[in-house]
């Protein structure tokens, strides 16, 4: 796992969400909950990728 700070996760974490809500949109529960995992070091960035592209991909089909 990418060894990044918690500061710099954080980080990363608030351009995701503003970027997406210039857009209108916001983070759905799920998402966050993933985000705190990331933020907090318990998910790497791929993994916290890979469960959102799961989630929605079934949710469409």
């Amino acid at each position: 796992m990418n060894e990044n700070s918690q500061e710099e996760r954080q980080k990363q974490i608030e351009f995701a969400v503003g970027m997406a809500a210039i857009d209108g949109g916001k983070p759905s529960a799920f998402t966050k909950n993933l985000l705190n995992q990331y933020e907090n070091g318990q998910v790497s960035s791929s993994e916290l990728k890979q469960a959102i592209v799961e989630k929605y991909t079934r949710a469409s089909q």
